[in-house]
Parts: C-alpha cells; structure tokens; sequence
C-alpha cells in the first residue's frame, strides 16, 4: 500500500490527530458539543458545565464510598445533570453527604447487599438464565444489574421469561421488595457485522470500530475477534494482530498489537469535525453524560445508567459491562465511549438503532488497561 493511501486510512480510522483543533483538554470538542445538544437538548455552557460536574461527582462518590463502609448504597447523578444523589442506609451519616455537597438518601439495602446477590447470579450455571417458561418463544433473560436509585437488582426478561426471572432472584435470597423484573422486547446482541467498512477487518470476515490507542496498538471489543486473527485495513492492508481477546465470560474485551509504523495519538474519530483528544479515563457515575464514537453511526450521546451489569447474549454470558442510554448498531462494535476527554470503555453491544433509539453496553477500559498492562495513550 502506497504512502498516502496509508496516512489517508490512519486519518480515517485510529484515533490520530490530523486536523484535530488545538485547545485544552478541559474543553469539550465542537463535535461533543452538537452530539449532547442532539442527544441530550444540552447548548454549550451546559454541556460543559454538565460534564464538569460529572466529574466532581466521581471524586465525591469515592470519598462517601470510603467513609459510609458498609452503609454506602449507591451514588447517582439525576436527571436534572446537577443534583447527585449518595444512598446510604444508616442516618446518622445524612449530615456527613450534605457537607459534602450531595443529597442523602436513606435506602434499606446496602449497595454491597445487592451486589452480592448480582455477583450469585453470575455464579449459576448460564443454562439456567436462558431456560425458557413453558409454552412461550419469547423469552430470555437479557440482563441484570444493580439499580442504584430504585435500591433493587433488576433482572429485565423477555415476557415468556418473567416467572424464570422471579424463580432465580429468590433463588440467590432476595425478597420481593429486593429486586424488579422488566419486561424487554429484544434479547441484547453484540454490534459487529460482515460488512466490510472504513474502520478494522477481523480475518478478512468481520469490521468492528477501535476503541483506543494504547502504546503498542490499540483496544477494542472482545468478541470482534480472537487471539492470532489478523487485522487489515478495509483494503486489505495489514495493520496488525489480536494479541489477547476474552469474550464471552468476565469481560467483553480485546487487544490488537499494531504492525511496526503505525501511529497511534491520544484522538478518536470525530467523523468529520476533527478528532477528539483523550486526556485520561476516570470513570463516570451512575447517571453521567457520556458519548459514543463508532464506524457505523458515528458520533452519539447519552447517560450511564448502570454499572457492573451482566448481559446474555447468544454467544454467552457477559459480566461487569456499563449499561447507557446511547445507541449503536452493526459495527459500531469496539468503538469509543467517553465521558468529556475522559476515555471510558469499548461498544460491546444493546438494543436497538440509532433511528428509534436503544440501550448499548460497553466495557470500561480501564478493566483492559490493568488486565493487559497498557497504557492509554492521551493527547
């Protein structure tokens, strides 16, 4: 592959900084920007004024966290983008949260109560997950995952699968008041597709989006591809080699050694208005903006709604995934989302479409960082 037509891919695909704008790490890109006014009916001041508490809220959240022990029930940022919530279920400590700038909530379980209960679930043999109630082909577990605000575990099921789903939250010792069954219309698949696109190629089969740049290559989603598939441009030149990959089971996650040359830089695609920069990866609260850059749909944004769920798709079983309101769709699969410049995890997969909306998971990236020992690297 010539030279031009090489530069002219990386400029495309990876997250580099050709024509990205010169500016802090503290604003937010102008393509940020229109997604959240899209997506959230967010303008400028509040956008940047949402995503800078955001992260006041995460340093807060760890604090309390700390301080509450074993009587911390959870954190949530509400709907207002302003107003963070900290559960707690002894009293005494209410005074304690208000000085700290949040609001109390008194709850009855301890947040590390239902996540026990969760990780029990993730515990049981996957067969029973996806036993069918008798008579009904709709049905499934679809996922399940701690409901902060509601002080529930939420199991949400197709409509054949209610019952099932009832039979094993009591099965792992919750009472009713415990936890929720939904309803779901659709069993959550994994975004990757056949066709081939401007962004990766698995084995000359498969396209999925790159996450991030680390310092030996890049990461992306597990169920994209395996350890030893190559990885090619869309025209077929060599770009590199999945080092490591785990999917399904503990994580949705994948590492792909690049071929010697390759620039990588601390940008994502910005798809058409720039790159933009990457300056970390703390991780956002329940409840925090956060947005989504794949080769698909491009650039889309909406909030954290749970973490550490587990979600069954055909495949198997996926723990510790990051449950958004953002969409995606076919291979959007391992591309970036990210909260501000903060790096947050890679598209695993979800519901629905960027047309009618829908709920998408992604794995957080620090998890591969720590389970690969890479760096991120930042613009």
């Amino acid at each position: 592959m010539e030279l031009s037509r090489f530069l002219a891919f990386l400029a495309a695909v990876l997250p580099l900084a050709y024509g990205a704008p010169t500016q802090t790490t503290t604003s937010l890109h102008p393509k940020i920007l229109a997604a959240m006014k899209r997506d959230l009916g967010l303008d400028a001041e509040q956008a940047t004024a949402r995503v800078a508490r955001d992260l006041w809220a995460t340093d807060v959240i760890e604090q309390l966290r700390s301080s509450a022990g074993d009587s911390f029930a959870g954190a949530w940022i509400a709907e207002d983008g302003t107003t963070l919530n900290i559960g707690v279920t002894d009293p005494a400590l209410a005074t304690e949260v208000t000085a700290a700038g949040a609001t109390p909530a008194i709850m009855a379980n301890s947040l590390s109560k239902l996540e026990e209960a969760k990780l029990a679930l993730d515990n049981l043999d996957i067969d029973q997950l996806t036993t069918r109630d008798t008579g009904s082909a709709d049905s499934g577990v679809a996922a399940y995952y701690v409901d902060i605000a509601a002080n529930k575990l939420v199991l949400e099921a197709l409509a054949g699968s209610t019952t099932h789903a009832e039979a094993l939250a009591a099965q792992v010792g919750l009472v009713a008041s415990e936890f929720e069954v939904r309803t779901v219309e659709t069993m959550p698949t994994t975004f990757a597709t056949v066709l081939g696109g401007d962004a990766y190629i698995i084995a000359q089969r498969a396209r999925c989006s790159i996450g991030f740049s680390v310092t030996t290559g890049f990461v992306s989603a597990g169920h994209c591809g395996s350890a030893g598939n190559s990885v090619t441009t869309s025209s077929g030149a060599s770009l590199g080699t999945f080092s490591a990959s785990v999917f399904p089971g503990s994580a949705d996650m994948s590492y792909i050694r690049t071929v010697s040359g390759t620039t990588l830089l601390g940008y994502i695609d910005g798809y058409g208005q720039g790159n933009l920069p990457v300056s970390g990866s703390t991780a956002a609260a329940t409840g925090a903006s956060i947005c989504r850059s794949g080769s698909t749909t491009g650039v889309h944004c909406g909030t954290v709604r749970a973490l550490g769920a587990t979600v069954n798709y055909a495949e198997g079983r996926v723990t510790g995934l990051t449950q958004t309101s953002v969409c995606a769709e076919p291979g959007d699969s391992g591309g970036s989302f990210y909260s501000g410049a903060q790096a947050q995890g890679v598209t695993s997969g979800g519901s629905g479409d960027c047309t009618s909306g829908g709920t998408t998971y992604f794995q957080p990236v620090n998890e591969i960082l720590s389970t690969y020992g890479l760096t991120l690297v930042k613009a």
